[in-house]
């Protein structure tokens, strides 16, 4: 599949809505404009044409603005975001930020929300990943492991091993498969 470096250039670049403190959109950039199309469309508020806002969103700077004032820092920071979903396209994450804020007042003047699509999760295909990269099966065990997030000394503890074993196989594993990292080898079975 290629290096880690490459997999970032070719991650898709998130959209960014910048608000001002009245939830009015003042910056859209092209990104987010493909995601939610609907951002396109104007409606008429009082003589005044304005440009249209999901509620979802709007509920969530406003979520943003409530929460700045919250003593439970972790509450804000959990609270901050949404889940869209835009009919039948995937779904994306939205993330909430305000922007410029000084001390326990609000001080700013701008909320920035972040939108990303929210990746598929996609299984390995371990028996592929052994074939084509003619693993042996403690490779191919050890692989498994590395894929749900263990440790060296989980592995070995795992496979009743030495950690400089485990060590050994991770080096075999990367080399056949041409990487550099234990990311790498995640996202080249992916």
């Amino acid at each position: 599949m290629g290096s880690f470096s490459e997999i970032v250039k070719r991650r898709l670049p998130p959209g960014i809505l910048i608000f001002d403190i009245n939830n009015r959109l003042l910056y859209s950039n092209k990104e987010a404009l493909e995601m939610i199309p609907d951002l396109r469309k104007t409606v008429k508020k009082g003589k005044t044409k304005q440009q249209y806002i999901p509620e979802e969103i709007t509920n969530l700077c406003n979520r943003v603005k409530s929460n700045a004032d919250s003593t439970n820092s972790d509450q804000g920071v959990d609270l901050n975001y949404i889940v869209l979903n835009n009919g039948s396209k995937s779904p994306y994450s939205l993330r909430a930020f305000l922007i410029g804020r000084y001390g326990g007042n609000i001080n700013t003047t701008r909320i920035m929300v972040l939108i990303e699509k929210v990746a598929e999760k996609r299984e390995v295909d371990f028996e592929k990943a052994k074939r084509d990269f003619s693993l042996t099966k403690r490779e191919l065990e050890v692989l498994r492991l590395i894929c749900l997030g263990d440790t060296n000394k989980r592995i070995a503890g795992k496979l009743f091993i030495t950690e400089y074993t485990v060590k050994d196989h991770i080096k075999k594993i990367m080399r056949k498969i041409g990487v550099n990292s234990r990311s790498e080898v995640i996202a080249n079975l992916r």
